[in-house]
Parts: C-alpha cells; sequence; structure tokens
C-alpha cells in the first residue's frame, strides 16, 4: 500500500512539475510569442489605398483618370443559401457580358472547397455600365466588390504616349510607367481591434494614416490638335495600310510636343489586345533620305559655301568608291543650287556637304543639330540613332550621309532639328510634361519649360535663309503636294527604301517622310510624318499618302489657333517675279466683244448668268492683277448660271464662282477638280448645291525614285528597324540606292 501511495506521489509530484514549467514557457519564456499571436487575432490592419493622379493635357483635359470597377465574384460555398446552383444557366447568362466561353464560366463556378470565386478574367474590373447589366440579371449567388481601375476616356488618344496600367495596378509603358513613383502615391491603413467573431469592437479604433494620392500630370499635348492627329492616320490607315506611321507636331519656339501618335495603335482599355508597344516616335530609328538634306544646307549656308545662283552639272557625281547619282540619272543639265535643293539633287548636296565641306565641319554640324545623341524628352526608351564614325570613313559613305542616307534618326531628333531652324538656329530640347501638380493642394511640384540645348548653332540669318529656300521647295519644287492655300509652309520630303529584319534592303517598300513648319515667316507648328510601306500602286504615290496626313494636321491645328490665314500674302509670293497690271473695264459691253478682249489680254474668262452684255465685273477695273488670273464677267443677276467646265480647277478658283453664283459647294478631296457633279454648260440656280471631287496631281519632280535604279538595289541597308543602331552598309550596296 506504501509503495502504491510513494508511486502515485511520484506521478502527481511529476505532473506539478510539468506544470509549472508549461507556466513558466507561457508566461516568461514565451510570453512574448503568445502575446504576438493574441495580438493578432484581435488585431486587424486594412490598407487605405491612394488614389492614382489623373493625367491630363494642357488645358486640363482629362487623358487617364481612376475610375470605379466591379469584379464579379460567385459565392460558391454549401453553408450560404444565396449560394450559385444553376451552375449551367448561370454562366449561360454571363458569357455574353464577360467575354468568356459558358465553358469556361462554368468551370470556375463548379471549384470546390471555395467559398467564393472571382470570373476572372471577364468579369474582373468591369465597368458601371455592365456590371447594372449583370445585376439585372437577378442571378442567384453573383455579387459584386467595389474596386478601382484605371479608365482612359479617349481610347487609342495618344496611347504609346500614356501607356497604360493593367488589372494588378502595374505600369506598363509610356507616361504610366515612366511617371509611375508621381503618380501612385503612397497607401495609407487603419488598424483596429475585433472580437473572436471577427466583429469590430467599440472604441477600438487604434490608428489611422491617411493615404497620400498621386500627384496629377500635366502634358504639352493639346486634345485637339492630337486629335486631328489621330484622325489623319485612322483615314491613312482604312485607305494604304501602311506597316506603321509616326507624326510629331511641336512649338518650334518652345520644345513642346502638341501631338504624338504611331501606327499600329491600342485602346489602353483592353490592353489584351495590344500588337505594337513601341512608341516609334522615339523607339524606332530610320534613315532619313532627304529631309536629312536640311542639315546639310543648313551647314553649306552657315559655312558661305552655297550660293543659290551657282550652276553645276546635275545628273552623276563620281568620286572614290563609286558615285552618286541623281533620282532623275540624267539630271537636268547644268542648274542652280537653287534648281538642286528644290529639285532634292543628291550630286548638289554631295558638292556642297562632301566636295566642298571639311568632313570635321560636317560632322559638327550633324551632332550640333542633336543626331547621334539623345534629345533628352521625358518619355522612356529613347534611342540615339546611328551616326558612323568619322575616323577612316570611306568617302562615298560620307556623300551618302550628306543625302540623308547611312545615317540613322528618330521622328522626334528630326522635330529637335526642324525646330532650330525655324526657331532662328536654336537647338531646344524637346517635352511632353508641362507640369507636376500636388493632387492635395493643388500646389505645384515641378513646371517645365523651354531648355536650350544649345544656342546658335547656326546664325538667325542662315535659319530665315533655309526656311525661305524650303518654302520654294513647296511652290516650285518636290514638295508641291504639301501647299496649303492661305499658309506659307516650308519643308522637305524625304524618301529611303525600306530595311528589313534581316539588314538588307526590301524591294517595292519605302518608308516616306515630310517635315515642315507653318507659317514660314512666323512659325507657330514644326511637323513630322512618317508613313512605312503604304499600299500604293507606285511608290512615288507614297509622298501624297504623307501630304494627305500633314495637311490634315498643319490646315486643322492652324485654324484651331486662330492663325489666319494669309491669302493676298501667298498669292503675291506665287506671284513673285511677274509683272503686275491694272484690270480693264469689260462692263457695259456686249459679252462677245468682253469676253474677246479679256481673252487677248491674258485671262481666263469665266461667265456667270445668260445675258448678253456684261454688268459686272471681278477682279474689279483698276485692280493689280497677274497674267493667267480668272476674270468673272458677270452678266444679270436673275439667279440662273451656265456651269463651266471646272475640270482641272483649284478649290479657291470653284469658290469664288460659287461665292459669286450663290451656290452651296460640297467638297471631297484635295488637290484639283476631276469631277463636278452638273454637267459644263448646264443651267444652275442660286441656292443650289454642286459637288466636286478633287485629286492632286503628279509630276515627274514628285518622284522622289528613278525606277530602273531601284530595279537594281540589293544587298544590306542602314538599320530600319528599332532594335540595333549599329548595322552598316557596304559601299557598293549603298551607291545603288538612289534617293530623293
Amino acid at each position: 500500500m506504501n509503495k502504491r501511495s510513494q508511486v502515485t506521489g511520484a506521478i502527481f509530484l511529476l505532473l506539478f512539475f510539468a506544470l509549472v514549467f508549461r507556466f513558466y514557457e507561457l508566461q516568461i519564456a514565451d510570453a512574448a510569442f503568445y502575446e504576438q499571436r493574441a495580438e493578432a487575432m484581435y488585431n486587424t490592419e486594412k490598407v487605405l489605398p491612394a488614389k492614382r493622379g489623373t493625367i491630363y493635357d494642357r488645358n486640363g483635359e482629362t487623358l487617364a483618370t481612376e475610375t470605379t470597377a466591379y469584379t464579379v465574384v460567385a459565392i460558391l460555398s454549401p453553408s450560404v443559401k444565396t449560394r450559385v446552383e444553376d451552375v449551367a444557366g448561370t454562366a449561360s447568362a454571363l458569357a455574353p457580358y464577360l467575354n468568356m466561353s459558358e465553358t469556361d464560366i462554368q468551370n470556375l463556378l463548379s471549384l470546390e472547397g471555395r467559398y467564393q470565386v472571382e470570373l476572372r478574367p471577364g468579369g474582373w474590373k468591369v465597368d458601371r455600365e455592365t456590371m447594372k447589366q449583370i445585376e439585372a440579371l437577378e442571378l442567384q449567388g453573383i455579387t459584386f466588390r467595389e474596386e478601382s481601375k484605371r479608365t482612359y476616356p479617349n481610347q487609342n488618344f495618344a496611347s504609346h504616349v500614356l501607356g497604360f496600367l493593367n488589372n494588378d495596378e502595374e505600369p506598363v509603358m509610356g507616361l504610366e510607367s515612366f511617371m509611375d513613383e508621381s503618380l501612385k502615391g503612397e497607401h495609407g491603413k487603419i488598424s483596429f481591434k475585433r472580437d473572436a467573431e471577427s466583429n469590430r469592437l467599440p472604441n477600438g479604433l487604434e490608428s489611422i494614416v491617411q493615404p497620400q494620392n498621386g500627384d496629377h500630370i500635366y502634358l504639352t499635348l493639346d486634345e485637339r490638335i492630337q486629335l486631328y492627329v489621330e484622325q489623319a492616320l485612322d483615314k491613312a490607315q482604312e485607305e494604304y495600310n501602311p506597316e506603321k506611321m509616326t507624326v510629331v507636331v511641336s512649338r518650334p519656339d518652345t520644345g513642346e510636343i502638341l501631338a504624338m501618335a504611331s501606327r499600329p495603335s491600342f485602346n489602353p482599355n483592353q490592353y489584351r489586345d495590344i500588337t505594337n508597344y513601341m512608341n516609334h516616335a522615339i523607339t524606332s530609328t530610320f534613315e532619313p533620305g532627304s529631309t536629312f538634306k536640311i542639315i546639310t544646307l543648313a551647314a553649306a549656308i552657315e559655312e558661305g559655301l552655297y550660293n543659290g545662283n551657282e550652276t553645276y552639272l546635275s545628273g552623276v557625281y563620281k568620286l572614290p568608291g563609286g558615285e552618286v547619282p541623281d533620282h532623275q540619272r540624267q539630271g537636268w543639265g547644268y542648274i542652280s543650287f537653287l534648281e538642286g535643293v528644290q529639285k532634292s539633287s543628291n550630286v548638289a548636296f554631295t558638292i556642297l556637304g562632301y566636295e566642298r565641306m571639311q568632313k570635321e565641319v560636317f560632322y559638327k554640324y550633324i551632332y550640333d543639330f542633336g543626331f547621334g545623341e539623345l534629345t533628352g524628352i521625358d518619355l522612356p526608351n529613347e534611342k540615339r540613332g546611328f551616326v558612323k564614325s568619322p575616323h577612316n570613313i570611306p568617302p562615298l559613305d560620307l556623300a551618302n550621309m550628306t543625302f540623308g542616307q547611312g545615317v540613322t534618326v528618330t521622328a522626334i531628333q528630326q522635330i529637335a532639328a526642324i525646330n532650330a531652324i525655324a526657331n532662328g538656329g536654336t537647338l531646344l530640347k524637346p517635352y511632353i510634361i508641362d507640369r507636376v501638380v500636388d493632387a492635395e493642394e493643388g500646389n505645384l511640384i515641378q513646371q517645365n519649360q523651354r531648355e536650350v540645348v544649345e544656342e546658335q548653332i547656326i546664325s538667325k540669318e542662315t535659319a530665315k535663309e533655309v526656311a525661305q529656300i524650303l518654302e520654294t521647295v513647296i511652290t516650285d519644287g518636290t514638295g508641291k503636294n504639301f501647299y496649303l492655300d492661305g499658309y506659307a509652309v516650308a519643308g522637305k520630303t524625304g524618301t529611303a527604301q525600306k530595311v528589313g529584319d534581316d539588314g538588307r534592303y526590301v524591294r517595292n517598300k519605302h518608308i516616306h517622310n515630310f517635315i515642315g513648319f507653318a507659317p514660314m515667316d512666323n512659325p507657330e507648328l514644326s511637323v513630322y510624318v512618317l508613313v512605312d510601306a503604304p499600299e500604293v500602286e507606285h511608290y512615288s504615290y507614297g509622298g501624297f499618302v504623307v501630304s494627305e496626313i500633314f495637311k490634315h494636321i498643319m490646315q486643322n491645328s492652324l485654324q484651331y489657333l486662330s492663325i489666319k490665314p494669309q491669302i493676298e500674302e501667298v498669292s503675291i509670293q506665287a506671284n513673285e517675279g511677274k509683272k503686275a497690271s491694272k484690270v480693264e473695264a469689260y462692263t457695259g459691253v456686249s459679252l462677245m466683244a468682253a469676253k474677246q478682249r479679256a481673252e487677248e489680254d491674258g485671262y481666263k474668262v469665266i461667265v456667270i448668268g445668260n445675258g448678253t452684255s456684261v454688268q459686272q465685273q471681278l477682279p474689279a477695273a483698276g485692280a493689280a492683277s497677274y497674267p493667267n488670273e480668272t476674270l468673272y464677267l458677270i452678266t444679270n443677276d436673275s439667279g440662273e448660271s451656265t456651269v463651266p467646265d471646272m475640270s482641272g480647277w483649284t478649290l479657291r478658283n470653284v469658290k469664288d464662282w460659287a461665292s459669286i453664283v450663290g451656290v452651296e459647294l460640297s467638297v471631297l478631296g484635295r488637290g484639283y477638280v476631276v469631277t463636278q457633279s452638273q454637267q459644263a454648260d448646264s443651267i444652275i440656280r442660286s441656292g443650289d448645291t454642286m459637288s466636286i471631287v478633287l485629286e492632286p496631281k503628279f509630276s515627274s519632280d514628285s518622284d522622289e525614285f528613278f525606277e530602273d535604279e531601284l530595279e537594281n538595289t540589293e544587298g544590306e541597308g542602314q538599320e530600319g528597324s528599332e532594335n540595333d543602331d549599329t548595322e552598316q552598309m557596304t559601299n557598293d550596296e549603298e551607291q545603288n540606292l538612289i534617293v530623293e
């Protein structure tokens, strides 16, 4: 009995010591651990999300903002009476709204061991309209969780500039990525206590850290001008299906970017459909062709090597390693250097930049205008292009560079260079962010402004002379398709043969580009347009595609900015060198006599009315006129007129006639009249509507290649793709490429 008592006592003693040890563990040794666990059970911390900053255009129009979104959630737990029970029926009802197959939705609704499931991807962050449509179906077990979502109200508007935020709130490309630190802000948090059933305890609030919302960013983009760019590119894409396009619009005197767009484009609200992540304006490099001749021209004028009246023999220029032919290989005989610029003669620029200019001087101007270097624009992934090293460069390579071959550039470099011509010789840093503003107080955090890279890379006098010469390229040279009624445009066309992914020239595919500014005397806008491999009947028509884009953007933008057309000044410039005379009086005599005398005086006569004597005339007697101008002879005011044959008329001619006779016009196209709805010699009445169709005229001077030479083009080319800025051509391959 004593032995049993001893054993029992020993057991109790062991249990006592075990209890004491456990008490020691809980109260002393592991006290901190269990205290933390208890705190974790009863303390809750939730994130208070910061609102991402809004991106605006220069006028405060919203381009990217936070909106409320809704994620579709299905309750699956058997413990919930309102769970989804009709899996097939629910999937069938939701499929059209979620853009998902019924099978995929059924698979989600059939998951076991889940309390609920989000119906991703289609039901992830849907808009309010879609949520309301689904809510109206009254599907059992279907509910919604409110979230925030980045929204781009203008869809594919400036999409490569803005970039996008995916549904995981990760910034992808563009300004969303580049300015993420400013835009995202800092999340806050709230801490409070709860009971064992997860209910919040009264007076259990411990702390709140308020979120700091992201900063707002205002861009230099102008929504209206950007719209003109998007419209022009959409139209060109639909009609000519080029492989890619890019446009940049800038203010020459500040470097501000007013518009920037690329094709292919995308809708950042539907980012899963993106096929092109590249902002071609800053990332794609290409051979500029003849637009680069502007640099050679400016350098030659600044160095005193250019005399527009001096003549040279065009056609072919022979030099060590090969020859440089004009795009019209037989040339135009002896022509002046001014004509050489207007005709985009490669030989002229070879003489100026290779023969007369020292290599080191030519390279100085290339670098001074910013080529081979980053512009520093406030966008990600800018490329610097490629300029061959001047060390031991072969003569033919150097000659080819004078007219834009064997060198690669970006669109933003081209804009920065032409701005230096337009603003009087100062190279400016292009920028697209105007200011950054604190979202809470509206305080200014950052204000960008005009930034000079280099003062007076050329003199103001040289810049003015270059601009005047470039205007003659539009009025008398290869840029006639870029002429704008009422505005003096200065600019240069260019074409380069496209380089394939293998680094070799691709037959029958060309990159067409144009750079120009207006008005010439007081430039408000500079515009760069590039069209890569449009589907046209003949390669020379690619320049027409570019001109349509340029004119739509430039004309609408100038009018939007209230830059009035200078019709009289442009008319005077067009007649420069012609002798003006006073218009004679042709009224008060028979129509037959007046018409005969006016035609003998050199006028193009148009008769208004059906009378037999002339009662009025336009221009009026005594007004200044030039040879071959149009003279209107008005015979009566009966309200009826005979329709003339308008074939070949300009739009201005038609508008003048329509204004006099009181006819409403419906106009399609640009250029010269090819079709009119009322036949010639038919009767039209005041108030009637007449339709006309215009098309441009193409001349051999506008062709940017000589077709026979293109047939012989083979071999590798200077980089035209986006990924490699260092690829080079051999001399023989370069000399086979003839560019305008």
